[in-house]
């Protein structure tokens, strides 16, 4: 899928991407330890009539949300792959072309 294939897309729409990626993961991953210790400690004390009062669709929940933190971070992660790539094509791509290796191969210059 065109779309997907970021590596066709423009640098700074990648960047933007990556930006994007990670304010969405702090936001999605904002307290989530927080609240899941919480549940924990709910479920723990109240046992069963935790489980009653609605304790397993929090984790479900939290486990839905972690998930979504993962899928953010690794965008951001491959986003951030791509930019590298290509920053370091684009500096070895500059390096070669301002020292040329003679013909000769070995960096002395040829014997006349």
């Amino acid at each position: 899928m065109v779309l997907v294939n970021i590596t066709r897309w423009p640098a700074i729409l990648v960047f933007l991407l990556a930006g994007s990626a990670t304010a969405f993961f702090a936001f999605v991953t904002f307290n989530l330890f927080k609240h899941a210790m919480a549940s924990v400690r709910f479920v723990r004390e109240f046992g069963w009539d935790a489980i009653l009062h609605g304790a397993l669709w929090q984790v479900g929940e939290l486990l839905i949300w972690g998930g979504a933190g993962l899928f953010f971070w690794l965008t951001f992660k491959t986003c951030e792959h791509e930019l590298v790539n290509r920053y370091f094509a684009w500096a070895n791509k500059n390096y070669n072309d301002r020292n040329v290796v003679p013909k000769n191969g070995n960096g002395a210059d040829p014997k006349p």
